[in-house]
């Protein structure tokens, strides 16, 4: 009865130490996955520091959570009780958790409109009165509401979120361009790594053993500690400072965005267009394949504009940035309230006029997208509507549109008018007289604030250039008192590209340092549209008129020679083109061409009508001196190389860093395998037949616990002689005979097959590497 009555105890004892093993263990992944998460996630974007009461929250909750699971009898009244008095509390203070969640989307709106140009709906909240307060409370509710949720990803196993979680801070760190802190990341992906390997351990029959537990951790540990071993090193490579302004960083974080954007929208190269990346742009090449296929109801020949540059850096063009137009927001929330769009500007201001002369047909035209790039949607100036599900985008600042969908959007439709750009100088001088003799007040009053943005926006000109230009076209007048009239700068800016610059498609990637503008006229001198469009547009900004480069392709008449209503029309990769665009006061953006080879391919307004408004006045463009073209010469793109290399040697210092820390749990886990073996080995064998004999017992009883259901009933049988076996040679003074120390080897054997037949390849790894069994 006594020999009973101790071991009850010690299965007791050694049951709540398990329990208790089991408790912590959970409480700790808990915290480590959803409550480092969600601090994480809050940090990137709200910049809160109050994240102690949200991590607290989440441990007493997952705390509660792991104990009253395993309380058999009062567990399931002290849950209910608690989910009462959260019910109850959520009832009392639901004013404040509302307010608390109000202002927390207000900020996560706002780093998301300011940093990706997603846009989110804002509430009000001038009222709150109690700001911390309602922030506290509302962090304490979010922090239980997450512990419960990672309570129930670890109790039924939902191992699709686990593994999704390790995705959420490279989403958020793409999104928003922030890195989240060190510390608590490696804390987050090492709760990761603990609680997978604890969901697959717990994945068969067998059950989470306190050595599982103490050999999760073990490894836990050792991923920090080879981390740490990583981040000082990395430290001192390369200091954060200096890694934040590597100018080599920032070129392989453009390429890596790179390589995404071409999985994503370019599906073969159709031209060489370079998406603004003028430093990528070299020799001009275009094959016969169909980039589009236009589909129109009345076929005419067409500006299709797909990206369109706002911001020149030197390198390259780009849109607004994404911080400058969440500023604008309010502003083109109103505009488009109204139905003012700068897309659809020039057809609005059509409607404004009389004159016969002037097409006034609309009709329907369906794009497909075969081989073009499908991050952008291709629209003509002329567009009367915007495709369905467009309207209120304002990410752009109306100055294209993105194609929706994450491989881009392929077809689409809207409403357009006929060619208005050929005519646009005689719209230009109708609207001019429309909006003087007071016509349309709505119209005027939203065309002026548009104006007012367009100008501070598209008229940024880098003081280089500035003083570049001012030596080649001579006095661009005074910009805060008006612009150049357009028919001036557009002749002067013409006459100085034909007679400086040589067309040619056969041009070098310029990849030194310094403005590619700039390189293009004084030391160049050759170039294809790329260049053209980027010197004009550039060159009317120094005149003061607003203008953007424009990629995209022409619907040429010769394109649409012979074609009937709803014909559709091949547009090849040779129709791809990049042009200059400027902002005619009134009546919005239209293009211009600057390249001489492009003269006579699309139908031109009559510069001479409609564009003598006057504003400074330029002074003539001096003579420059003629220099023979500049030798070709095949350059080897430097910047992608060395980002490539940076990238090159990133991964190689993180293959390193993991096959260092394989080979260190390796030759851990190997090491403490042979000594348990070892140490095994020399009780089992040693002298004392008592002391041998009770050893391979306890050996067999935790055999036995993987599964007793697992075994032969002969091998059961066997199982429970050998127990009592052990159990005389513990607790009694009887000798134990040389046959019975005999069957108790046998019958472990036996065991030891049976359970490694029954097992998994895991299973079996973690009972011969983790748990060290044989």
């Amino acid at each position: 009865m006594e020999i009973r009555i101790t071991e009850s105890r010690r299965q007791s004892k050694t049951k709540y130490r398990k329990q208790l093993s089991d408790i912590l263990l959970e409480t700790a992944l808990i915290g480590l996955t959803a409550g480092a998460g969600l601090w994480l996630v809050l940090e990137m974007l709200t910049e809160s520091g109050q994240m102690l009461p949200l991590l607290g929250s989440v441990l007493l909750t997952a705390l509660l959570c792991s104990v009253t699971e395993r309380m058999e009898k009062c567990g399931i009244y002290i849950r209910c009780g608690v989910a009462a008095a959260t019910a109850g509390g959520l009832f009392l203070l639901y004013r404040q958790i509302l307010d608390g969640f109000a202002l927390y989307w207000n900020t996560v709106a706002d780093t998301f409109g300011s940093r990706a140009g997603i846009y989110f709906t804002r509430f009000d909240t001038a009222d709150i009165m109690a700001e911390d307060t309602a922030r506290l409370v509302f962090l304490i509710y979010l922090g239980m509401a997450a512990a419960v949720i990672g309570f129930l990803i670890l109790r039924f196993r939902i191992y699709v979120l686990v593994f999704l979680e390790i995705f959420v801070l490279p989403f958020m760190m793409v999104l928003t361009g922030k890195e989240p802190e060190s510390g608590v990341g490696v804390a987050f992906y090492m709760g990761i790594f603990l609680e997978i390997n604890y969901l697959l351990a717990r994945s068969g029959r067998k059950r989470y053993s306190e050595q599982s537990s103490r050999a999760f951790w073990f490894g836990g540990i050792l991923t920090c500690l080879v981390l740490m071993a990583a981040g000082v090193f990395l430290g001192q490579i390369m200091p954060a400072a200096d890694y934040a302004a590597s100018e080599l960083v920032a070129e392989a974080k453009q390429e890596a965005l790179n390589v995404v954007n071409d999985l994503r929208y370019r599906k073969g190269k159709i031209n060489s267009l370079p998406d603004g990346q003028l430093k990528k742009c070299g020799a001009w090449t275009a094959s016969d394949e169909t980039a589009l296929k236009v589909t129109m109801k009345d076929p005419e020949s067409l500006y299709l504009r797909g990206f369109t540059g706002s911001v020149y850096d030197g390198s390259f063009w780009k849109s607004i940035d994404t911080e400058d137009a969440y500023k604008q927001k309010n502003l083109f929330y109103w505009l488009h309230q109204d139905g003012f769009y700068g897309e659809t500007q020039l057809n609005q201001a059509r409607s404004l006029v009389e004159d016969d002369t002037l097409s006034d047909k609309i009709s329907g035209i369906s794009i497909e997208n075969v081989k073009a790039d499908s991050e952008y949607l291709y629209i003509p100036y002329e567009m009367a509507e915007l495709p369905s599900g467009y309207e209120g985008e304002t990410s752009l600042t109306d100055s294209m549109l993105k194609a929706k969908g994450f491989f881009g959007q392929k077809n689409y439709s809207f409403q357009t008018n006929k060619n208005l750009v050929k005519d646009f100088t005689v719209l230009g001088a109708r609207i001019y007289q429309a909006l003087a003799q007071g016509d349309d007040t709505a119209y005027r009053e939203d065309e002026s604030y548009y104006n007012t943005f367009v100008y501070s926006q598209d008229t940024e000109l880098p003081a280089s250039l500035e003083t570049l230009f001012r030596k080649e076209l001579g006095d661009g007048g005074n910009r805060e008192q008006g612009h150049t009239d357009y028919y001036t700068a557009i002749s002067r800016i013409r006459a100085y590209l034909e007679k400086n610059m040589t067309y040619s498609t056969a041009t070098d990637v310029y990849t030194k340092k310094g403005d590619f503008t700039e390189n293009f006229i004084s030391r160049s001198k050759i170039g294809h549209s790329v260049h053209y469009a980027t010197a004009a547009a550039l060159m009317f900004r120094y005149y003061g008129i607003p203008s953007r480069y424009v990629e995209g392709y022409l619907i040429t008449p010769e394109d649409i020679k012979d074609k009937k209503a709803g014909d559709t029309v091949e547009i090849s990769g040779k129709n791809g083109h990049a042009w200059t665009e400027i902002y005619i006061d009134g009546l919005g953006w239209v293009p211009v061409e600057m390249t001489p080879e492009y003269y006579s391919v699309m139908k031109e307004a009559d510069l001479t009508a409609g564009l003598e408004a006057k504003g400074a006045k330029a002074a003539s463009i001096p003579e420059a001196e003629s220099e023979p073209p500049a030798e070709e010469n095949l350059q080897t793109h430097w910047s992608l190389k060395l980002a490539l290399f940076g990238i090159e040697k990133l991964l190689i210092l993180l293959l390193a860093l993991f096959d260092t820390f394989c080979l260190v749990f390796i030759l851990t886990v190997c090491s403490l395998r042979i000594r348990a073996n070892y140490r095994r080995k020399k009780l089992f064998t040693g002298a004392d037949e008592r002391l041998a004999v009770r050893a391979m017992a306890g050996y067999a009883r935790v055999l036995y616990a993987h599964g007793s259901d697992l075994y032969s009933e002969e091998v059961q049988r066997q199982y429970r002689e050998i127990s009592r076996i052990g159990q005389r040679a513990a607790f009694s003074p009887h000798a134990v005979s040389e046959e019975e120390r005999k069957n108790t080897a046998i019958c472990i054997g036996r065991m030891k097959a049976e359970l490694k037949k029954a097992k998994n390849w895991y299973e079996n790894w973690i009972m011969k590497y983790i748990e060290r069994l044989y």
